[in-house]
């Protein structure tokens, strides 16, 4: 029976994971607050004294989901796209950098700084919609010319037409607005100096169009420019090699150009179209805040908003299959009600934690997740908790451990060497950046999501990096020698991240020959044949004193080199010392690029199948409910250290939000639960 239970939970996940694709499917309805609620909740916001004044226009655009919904109501309401679009590709450019920064440049200066003027006999873009406009005979609102999207009231001014940029819509889950440093006065300064409909179709001209163009002149004059495979300022795409080239030097030849674009585009500061955008925002706030203020368009923002802070409870997932068993409790799959998001639903008992008085590491697991967000390493999204259980709600990923692919494959290919590399290294300083030292890296702990993207997991071991930081932890063999060592008095030794380089190094090997150099037969025999009575005795030996020997029909020289200087017995001079990057300028890694891996564009080199890519639920087991556990019992200080637990991820609630809206704007349809409820509760507006 309990066969038949795991094969019917099997089927239920793979349609599941198989169905993303196919869009959200919610089963429970966002609940919309009454009036008292949203009064109440909107009077606790505005007490916060936090910068931009909640509700504002910067602080509405300084959300993602606000920054959407604004884009959304000019476009769909206003039928102006041009001003927006504008800001929409400088927040765009202020995340990209290398070669993405520089076509971005290019496209930005071509479509909207250098608009290229048009003459009568021109005509207008297709499926452009300009903000000018005609009404027809039916009261229809159509586009009239391609006019600036800026219009002067001075009859004295002729207004140039401009052929505006393509109409393009918000797709993206993340995209928010910087808010504005600048102050009151130098904004009033900037736009009444530098506002010019004259000069193009966002009106930006004066010294800030001057200053602009001239960085951009100074690109563009720099010496390879014009042999690269980008867009010029003006919008011409370049040709890129002759197909019949000579492939090795035409290789050669694009990671060259590659190189020097990525170096002229890093070259650019950070707020190169700052003053621009902050004219072409005051312009829009200008025309269109109060309306938008007045519009479903906000009420549905705030209502989100308010089901955003809302305490999240178990009743708001639903369960489905076992994916393994952590130290404490199960790991599931789940759904989220209201969005039919599909997440991983790690539970802790609070019991078995006071057992084990693991309550430091537990806290120290949430801490982490909430206070790293990478892309390459499992994010937290929600955290809360019950009278028995903790629980983590993190990325589901579909596609199994390294270890369990590991174990099919034998060893990677290179290419999958090299990725998943790049992606852990990546995930290791994004812990490192933030303080913290991982300590439990291995292949198990390398998931993969549905799409082939590994992250680390598990980070109960991880902890901040103190002066005084000792013990081995995370697991035999991966473990680095200054874990292991001790003074003259028998003390252990301080370490600080420098033991994850070498945890890093281990996989490396493993993944390129398919063994852990210090959990190897030849680690285990030179331990023994030291007088080391144990098999992990001898281990800890061999990380201490081996030399470990790449066989050349496995590694070639660069492979072998990294390997063999990550895995430096003395961390002052173990690869990795001065951070990461000196990692990544190793020659093995000089194929990689490193722009499309660290902006997460990369194309996987293997993509898992649709499948249970885990144990078998049988295998995984349950935990037994003894003695001991029976006769432990909770009390009031027990529950306050969880004081803290309960945490909602804004960018992942806004996310799964953005997916449901875009969705529905896609198909043209409100997405509904799949199970109506009937209720108070009900779909957003």
């Amino acid at each position: 029976m309990e066969e038949l239970q795991d094969a019917i939970e099997d089927a239920q996940y793979v349609n599941a994971i198989s169905s993303v694709e196919d869009g959200p499917r919610p089963v429970l309805p966002w609940e919309i607050p009454t009036e008292e609620q949203l009064a109440s909740w909107k009077q606790s916001k505005m007490k916060a004294d936090v910068s931009p004044a909640p509700f504002e226009f910067e602080w509405t655009l300084s959300h993602a989901l606000g920054f959407f919904l604004f884009s959304a109501y000019l476009k769909e309401v206003c039928h102006d796209y041009v001003l927006i679009n504008f800001m929409e590709e400088v927040a765009r450019w202020k995340s990209t950098q290398g070669r993405f920064r520089a076509e971005k440049t290019s496209f930005i200066a071509s479509n909207y700084l250098l608009s290229p003027k048009i003459t009568a006999k021109d005509h207008t873009p297709s499926g452009a919609t300009h903000a000018t406009e005609s009404t027809t005979g039916e009261g229809e609102s159509v586009p009239e010319t391609a006019e600036s999207a800026v219009v002067s009231t001075d009859n004295k001014v002729d207004v140039p037409k401009f052929q505006l940029p393509p109409k393009t819509e918000i797709s993206e889950h993340d995209l928010c607005r910087e808010p504005v440093t600048f102050s009151a006065e130098k904004i009033q300064e900037l736009c009444s100096q530098n506002s010019d409909p004259t000069k193009n179709c966002i009106a930006v001209g004066g010294e800030v169009l001057q200053t602009i163009l001239t960085k951009l002149d100074k690109l563009r004059n720099t010496p390879g420019y014009d042999s690269l495979p980008s867009y010029s300022c003006h919008g011409n795409k370049r040709d890129d090699d002759d197909d019949d080239a000579d492939s090795s030097e035409a290789v050669k030849s694009k990671n060259e150009r590659t190189r020097m674009l990525s170096l002229m585009s890093n070259d650019l500061p950070p707020s190169l179209f700052d003053s621009a955008e902050v004219i072409v925002a005051e312009n829009v706030r200008a025309k269109y805040w109060a309306g938008f203020v007045g519009s479903e368009y906000y009420t549905k923002l705030l209502n989100f908003l308010w089901f955003q802070d809302k305490k999240v409870v178990e009743e708001d997932f639903f369960v489905m299959r076992v994916l393994g068993r952590g130290g404490f409790g199960l790991v599931t799959a789940c759904k989220k009600g209201t969005s039919g998001k599909l997440y991983a639903m790690k539970v802790m008992n609070k019991k078995r934690i006071k057992i084990k008085k693991a309550e430091q590491l537990t806290l120290n697991e949430q801490k982490c997740l909430a206070d790293v967000d990478s892309p390459f390493v499992v994010n937290l999204k929600y955290s809360f908790q019950s009278k028995t259980d903790v629980f983590l709600i993190l990325d589901l990923m579909t596609g199994g451990d390294l270890s369990f692919h590991l174990s099919l494959k034998g060893r990677f290919p290179t290419k999958e060497c090299l990725y998943y590399g790049a992606r852990i290294m990546l995930g290791l300083q994004a812990l490192h950046d933030r303080g913290y030292v991982y300590r439990d890296l291995k292949p198990e702990n390398c998931l993969l999501g549905e799409d082939g993207r590994v992250k680390l997991t598990d980070l109960g071991l991880a902890t901040k990096v103190t002066p005084t930081l000792t013990g081995a932890a995370g697991t035999r063999g991966y473990w680095a020698p200054e874990m292991l060592r001790r003074d003259k008095n028998g003390k252990r030794m301080a370490y600080d991240h420098m033991v994850d380089w070498f945890s890093f190094g281990c996989c490396l090997a493993e993944f390129i020959s398919g063994t852990n150099p210090f959990r190897s037969e030849t680690a285990l025999n030179f331990g023994l044949g030291k007088g080391k009575k144990t098999k992990e005795k001898a281990i800890d030996y061999a990380t201490l004193e081996m030399t470990p020997q790449f066989d050349n029909k496995t590694f070639n020289d660069d492979a072998a080199d990294i390997c063999r200087r990550l895995l430096d017995k003395n961390e002052k001079t173990r690869l990795g010392v001065n951070g990461c990057k000196e990692i990544m300028s190793h020659p093995w890694f000089r194929d990689v690029k490193w722009e499309s891996i660290i902006s997460d564009r990369q194309r996987p080199p293997f993509i898992p199948p649709k499948d249970v890519n885990a144990a078998s639920q049988s295998e995984i087991g349950t935990f037994a409910e003894d003695k001991t556990f029976h006769e432990t019992v909770l009390d009031e200080k027990d529950e306050a250290v969880y004081k803290n637990w309960d945490f909602t991820n804004t960018k992942a609630f806004q996310a799964e939000v953005l997916e449901f809206l875009i969705y529905e704007r896609e198909t043209g349809q409100p997405l509904l639960p799949i199970t109506v409820n009937t209720s108070c509760c009900c779909t957003v507006l």
